[in-house]
Formats: C-alpha cells, structure tokens, sequence
C-alpha cells in the first residue's frame, strides 16, 4: 500500500486526475489541499508559488497503471507525481482499501 501525492499548479489538472483516480478505481479516496504554498531557491531569491495537492491511498502495484493514465491525459502538463509507502495500516482500512480499488 502506498500514498500517492501528486501536485500542480493548475487546479483544473487536479480535478480532472482526481475524477480518474476515483471513477477508475485507482484510489480508495483522495484528500484535496487548495493554496498549498511550495518555497523554491530561484536565483539566489527565495520565490514562492502556489500548488493543488491530492493525496491518496492506493496499492503500490497500481502505481505504474496511474503513472501511464496520467501521462496520457496530461502529455504537455505533467503533474508531479510519487507515493510514500504505507508500512502499517489498521486492518479493517486496509482491508476496505484492497477490496475498494482495482483488482491486480
């Protein structure tokens, strides 16, 4: 099991991925954050911008299958995308994640 997060500048992105992780069955619920703020070093000035993040829960062997239908959809504007691991869940919410997403 993993969490996926994945962010981008452009809020309709975030909708559009997050109707495909549900529709599709590639995630068993998604958490939505508007106006997350990302600090980079630009120039020797610290620049600030603001990001639409999406985490969810899924299975780590569904990553790859996401990682394809992202790419197709978006070719031009790639959300960033990775996932965490998920050592530990309590049982009956793994469970409801194994039986709730896509089959493998």
């Amino acid at each position: 099991m993993i969490l996926i997060n994945i962010a981008s500048e452009n809020e309709e992105i975030i909708h559009k991925v997050v109707a495909i992780l549900l529709k599709e069955q590639l995630a068993l619920d998604v958490n939505y954050k508007k106006n997350v703020k990302r600090l980079k070093n630009i120039d020797g000035q610290i620049k600030e911008h603001n990001l639409y993040v999406i985490t969810a829960k899924t299975k780590a062997l569904l990553f790859s299958k996401i990682e394809t239908i992202l790419k197709e959809h978006f070719k031009h504007q790639m959300p960033e995308l990775y996932s965490l691991p998920i050592t530990l869940m309590e049982l009956t919410q793994a469970e409801e994640l194994k039986n709730n997403t896509q089959k493998i």
